[in-house]
């Protein structure tokens, strides 16, 4: 055979093996809980230096295709687990999220829209237009790691077979508000389409246990009303805003 011929065959070679190499995808359900457990909770949430903790418990049951999570015995969500995702139905607050089963650092998890909802607005019993409010979440794999710690509760890849997946989340809040037109200049509501800043979320989730940790660092950009900026920096920002789960390790 020319020697050319079998070079370039053998370069064939290697970049089909690189190829398929790399395009191998990790299996989300993998990070959720493999076994029915019952888990731990802290919850807590700070606001200007005032904090507040209280805990709860998760007790979880695992089907074949299916993972149901009552909080505190209330049937809090639920997992159903088909050939390329796994839906999540959230019970409290009637809605569902659909996550991408086969995953790689950088791909998006999740798009799903967290609240949606319409408000008449009125002067009297008079209906001068609507308002729509529409809260989404993009939901995206940050990273895999070996460790992390927050507060005295650390989690650590403890046997080099239960790593962590760190999912970064970034909710966004878009306000359309529509006046009728022969009532613009009598009220004071304002025409047009006001979007949030980022609020940035993560969510880890432990190899064959699930949900470990939900943090939520909010940078307060301005006060009344209310507006969170996560892209600026933290000297930027006005006070101390956050609120976390933590899951008390066993291990």
């Amino acid at each position: 055979m020319n020697k050319n011929l079998i070079l370039i065959v053998s370069i064939l070679a290697f970049v089909g093996c690189g190829s398929s190499s790399s395009e191998k995808k990790i299996d989300i359900v993998d990070y959720l809980s493999r076994t029915s457990m019952t888990k731990d909770f802290t919850h807590i949430i700070t606001v200007d230096g005032h904090t507040k903790n209280s805990t709860y418990v998760d007790d979880v049951t695992v089907r074949p295709n299916l993972i149901t999570i009552k909080k505190d015995d209330i049937l809090s969500r639920s997992m159903t687990i088909i050939d390329d995702k796994v839906t999540i139905k959230y019970f409290d607050s009637n809605s569902t999220k659909i996550l991408k089963r086969y995953i790689n650092k950088g791909d998006k998890v999740s798009n799903y829209i967290k609240e949606s909802k319409r408000e008449i607005l009125k002067i009297g019993t008079q209906k001068v237009g609507v308002r729509d409010t529409n809260i989404s979440e993009n939901c995206t794999i940050d990273g895999f790691i070996d460790n992390y710690k927050q507060f005295y509760l650390e989690y650590t890849n403890y046997d080099d077979k239960h790593n962590i997946m760190k999912i970064k989340c970034i909710t966004k809040t878009v306000v359309d508000t529509r006046v009728e037109k022969e009532y613009i200049d009598s009220v004071s509501y304002t025409n047009g389409i006001v979007e949030s800043k980022d609020d940035i979320s993560y969510i880890y989730l432990q190899k064959d246990l699930g949900v470990i940790a939900e943090i939520n660092d909010d940078c307060l950009a301005s006060k009344s009303p209310n507006v969170i900026d996560d892209t600026l920096d933290s000297k930027n920002c006005l006070g101390e805003y956050y609120e976390y789960n933590l899951y008390q390790p066993q291990y």
